[in-house]
C-alpha cells in the first residue's frame, strides 16, 4: 500500500491533536500492519455480501475473510435509520491477518431506509452525508465514561472510493464532497485521528491524487479546503446567504428589543410584552410555517439558552412547548427555526455554530425525528459537544414512541410525552430544565 499525500485537519472543537486524512494506493484486503486500521468501512447492495469477481469482497474472501459470515455477526444494525451496520470484532487471528478490527458496511439501496430518509441514490451530497451520519454514529464515545453503553473506539478508519465502483459515481464528483466532509466532521471534534482514503485502479488513482493535490495546496495556502464540482456546487448559497443575514440582522434588533423591555418591565407587564412580540411575530411570520421565537443562527453564532431538535412534521406541537418554556422564562434564548439557514454548504456548518453556541439541545422524539437525515445530524453536533466538554447536554423528550430507540439516542432518560400529549408536553416545559 502506497501513500500518495496526506493533510492534517486542526480541531476547531475539543482539545484533541490534528486529525490526519491520507490518500494512498492499494488493496484494501491487504493492509499492510504499518497502515493498520480499527475499522474497514466498505459498501454493499441491500443483503448481498457474495464475492462477486473483481469487488473487495473477493479479494478478502481469497485471504480467509468470508463477507456473508461477518454479515452474520452484526453488532448493531442501523440500516433501517442509516443505511448501514458495524460488525462484531473480528476474531483475534483474523484482525492480525487482515490490520482491521471491524468493519462499517453501508448499504445505501436497504429499502426501509431508502423509505424512511427518502434517500435519494442519485444524490452524490446524500451518500457522502450518510458515509458520515454511519461513521458517527459509530465513533462518537460516550461523554461520561461511567455509563454502561456501546463503545467502539474506531480513531483509524480507511474506506474506498464508496460508490465509485459498481455504482459508477465519477471520482472527480464523489472524492471533494468525501474530503469537504471529512474536513468537516474532523474539525468539530469527530475522535477520528486518522481517516484513510485508498484507491485501487491506476485511472481512479490519477484522478484522485489530481484532485486531493489541489486540496492540499488550497489548505497549505490557507484558501478553502474544497475542490472541482463540490466547490462549484454550493457557489450559489453566497446570494441567498446574504438574504438571510439581513433578515437575522432584523431579527436579532426584535430579540434585543424583546429581551430589553422584559428587563425594564413590572411583573405584572412581562405577560403584555409576551404577547405583543408573539401577535408581531405572527404578522410577520407566514400562517403555514413555525413562529419564530428565536435569534436565528448566523455563522460564528450566538449564544442560546436551548437548541430545540425536532422533526418538521411535529411543528404544530413543538410550537406549543417553546410557547410554553417562553411563559416559564420569558428571557429565554430559544433556536428552532431551521428555515433562517440557506440550504447548501454552509447549512450544517451554521447549524453546528448553533448547536455548540447553546446552553442546552433538547430532542423532540419520534419515528419520524430518527428517520429525519437533518435530525441525525443535529443530534450527532449535539453528542460531539458532550464528548468535547465532557458535560451533560442532551435532554430528550418522547413525543411518539417508538418500538426501539437507536442506542446513541436511547440511553437518555426521556420525558414521556407520547403519544402526542401536549398537557404534558406543556408540562413539561416547567421541568425540563431545571
Amino acid at each position: 500500500m502506497r501513500l500518495i499525500d496526506q493533510f492534517s485537519v486542526p480541531r476547531r472543537r475539543g482539545t484533541q491533536p490534528a486529525a490526519t486524512v491520507e490518500l494512498l494506493q492499494g488493496d484494501l484486503a491487504a493492509i499492510p500492519p504499518e497502515h493498520a486500521v480499527d475499522a474497514l468501512v466498505v459498501s454493499a447492495f441491500p443483503n448481498s455480501y457474495t464475492p462477486n469477481p473483481g469487488t473487495l469482497f473477493e479479494a478478502l474472501l481469497a485471504r480467509g475473510l468470508d463477507m456473508q459470515d461477518v454479515a452474520r455477526h452484526k453488532q448493531e444494525d442501523q440500516r433501517g435509520r442509516l443505511g448501514c451496520w458495524i460488525s462484531q470484532p473480528l476474531l483475534p487471528e483474523l484482525a492480525r491477518a487482515f490490520n482491521f478490527t471491524r468493519i462499517v458496511c453501508f448499504e445505501p439501496s436497504y429499502p426501509a431506509f431508502v423509505v424512511n430518509s427518502r434517500f435519494d441514490a442519485g444524490s452524490i451530497a446524500e451518500t457522502v452525508g450518510f458515509v458520515f451520519r454511519c461513521l458517527n454514529n459509530f465513533a462518537i464515545p460516550e461523554a461520561v465514561e461511567a455509563r454502561n453503553v456501546r463503545r467502539f473506539d474506531l480513531a483509524r478508519i480507511a474506506m474506498p472510493l464508496l460508490a465509485a465502483g459498481n455504482q459508477r459515481v465519477p471520482v472527480d464528483a464523489m472524492l471533494p464532497r468525501l474530503l469537504d466532509a471529512a474536513v468537516f466532521w474532523l474539525e468539530q471534534g469527530l475522535p477520528i485521528e486518522q481517516l484513510k482514503i485508498v484507491t485501487y485502479s491506476p485511472e481512479e488513482t490519477v484522478t484522485a491524487t489530481r484532485i486531493f493535490s489541489a486540496v492540499v495546496s488550497a489548505r497549505r495556502a490557507g484558501g478553502s479546503p474544497q475542490a472541482g464540482p463540490a466547490a462549484a456546487a454550493n457557489a450559489d448559497w453566497q446570494s441567498a446567504l446574504a438574504g438571510t443575514i439581513a433578515g437575522q440582522m432584523i431579527a436579532a434588533c426584535r430579540q434585543h428589543l424583546r429581551e430589553d423591555l422584559l428587563a425594564v418591565a413590572q411583573p405584572d407587564e412581562r405577560s403584555t410584552v409576551v404577547s405583543l412580540f408573539e401577535r408581531l411575530d405572527a404578522i410577520r411570520t407566514p400562517s403555514n410555517s413555525a413562529v419564530i421565537s428565536s435569534t436565528p443562527a448566523a455563522a460564528g453564532g450566538g449564544q442560546y439558552d436551548v437548541f430545540i431538535s425536532y422533526a418538521h412534521k411535529q411543528d404544530q406541537e413543538v410550537q406549543a412547548f417553546v410557547q410554553e418554556l417562553q411563559r416559564h422564562e420569558p428571557l429565554l434564548r430559544i433556536f428552532h427555526d431551521r428555515a433562517a439557514i440557506p440550504p447548501g454548504g454552509q447549512w450544517l456548518k451554521m447549524i453546528s455554530d448553533a448547536v455548540h453556541h447553546a446552553t442546552t439541545f433538547i430532542a423532540v422524539l419520534s419515528p419520524d425525528y430518527t428517520a429525519s437525515p437533518v435530525c441525525w445530524d443535529e443530534f450527532q453536533c449535539a453528542k460531539l459537544k458532550e464528548y468535547n466538554t465532557r458535560s451533560s447536554v442532551i435532554k430528550t423528550v418522547r413525543l411518539y414512541s417508538e418500538r426501539e430507540l437507536p442506542p446513541i439516542i436511547g440511553i437518555y432518560s426521556y420525558v414521556d410525552c407520547a403519544e402526542g400529549d401536549l398537557v404534558k408536553l406543556r408540562a413539561c416545559a416547567g421541568t425540563v430544565l431545571g
